[in-house]
């Protein structure tokens, strides 16, 4: 997740450097053309490039409107991942139960959240992590890349259960489901009674229709058709516009004085590629990541949220044995790794 106020223009520039190659030197060989030939038969109508530029610019802002409420929506259900899990831990600490039952069922629900994390993170080749862009955007840790599931459940349940969730198929699935066991287990023990084993299988339900929802919003991609319309839209205007720039200033090209008229033809090329990045950052900036849990600079950041989610339910149990949970320090710039 980008946590800056705004992206820098030099990040941006770098990340688009290579279509504003393309456009400087396409529009400097219609200009030499022009220059060379009489150039009568080099020219196109300025309405309709307007017409071409005005369809882009309600494309662009129909995908960043969409863009964002995907982004939206994935961040709506984390909150309440958030607030259940809050609810979880409140409810594990506070009912008669032992210290150790309740750490228990808090940390197999950290492993819950591992899981889901990891399984929602693994990359697809539609994803826009992929693309040219964002890979020269920068270089960014992926936690769920550089450490396996393994290793992350190692910290939160014991071997057998480790076990038990890697073999799965749907492996938060599978956590929920060693939560259902846990709670059956507690109450033929006596450790918990019926009202509060109500309670908390209505959370676990809610937790998987949290996990459902998440998932959706994984596998939903954008469709394909609008990304590829908006790329011919972009590529057409671009190859377009210094053909029309040539009619619209068309009075200075064909000015009498000469040094004019070759001032104002080679003027196109700069404006022709400022115009063309111009609606190239339009584009970029409706475009956005199609999964909002990808690793892009532009995606929710699963790791942050876990890992101060983490430390606030560790902060729970640590209140009841003493021990003061490790604060982490601000993040800056995108934030992907889990610390």
């Amino acid at each position: 997740m980008y946590v800056r106020n705004s992206q820098g223009f030099g990040e941006f520039v770098l990340s688009t450097r290579r279509p504003m190659y393309l456009a400087i030197g396409y529009a400097a060989a219609i200009i030499a053309m022009y220059r060379l030939s009489d150039g009568q038969w080099i020219s196109l109508p300025w309405s309709l490039l307007t017409m071409l530029g005005l369809t882009l610019a309600i494309t662009s802002g129909l995908k960043a409107v969409r863009t964002c409420g995907r982004t939206t929506d994935a961040r709506r259900v984390w909150a309440s991942i958030i607030a259940a899990s809050r609810s979880w831990t409140l409810l594990s600490c506070n009912l008669p139960l032992d210290g150790q039952a309740a750490g228990k069922l808090v940390h197999r629900h950290l492993a819950w959240l591992a899981a889901l994390r990891h399984q929602v993170r693994f990359s697809q080749e539609w994803e826009a992590s992929r693309d040219r862009p964002n890979l020269a955007y920068g270089s960014y840790a992926m936690p769920e890349k550089e450490s396996a599931l393994a290793q992350a459940l190692g910290r939160y349940v014991d071997a057998t259960e480790r076990r038990c969730i890697l073999r799965a198929d749907n492996k938060a699935g599978q956590v929920l489901v060693l939560q259902g066991k846990a709670l059956t287990a507690l109450v033929a023990q006596g450790g918990l009674d019926a009202a509060s084993s109500l309670e908390m299988h209505r959370l676990l339900q809610q937790l998987q229709a949290l996990q459902a929802s998440t998932e959706q919003l994984k596998e939903d991609s954008h469709p394909r058709q609008s990304r590829f319309i908006g790329a011919a839209l972009l590529w057409v205007f671009a190859l377009f516009l210094p053909f029309g720039l040539l009619d619209a200033l068309a009075p200075l090209v064909i000015f009498d004085d000469a040094l004019m008229g070759a001032v104002a033809s080679w003027c196109i090329v700069p404006l022709s590629a400022l115009v063309t990045w111009l609606y190239l950052a339009l584009d970029r900036a409706g475009q956005g990541p199609p999964n909002p849990f990808e690793s892009s600079a532009d995606g929710v950041s699963l790791p942050r949220i876990c890992m101060s989610l983490e430390q606030e339910l560790k902060g729970v149990l640590a209140e009841a044995s003493g021990r003061v949970p490790q604060r982490v320090g601000p993040a800056v710039g995108v934030h992907m790794a889990a610390g």
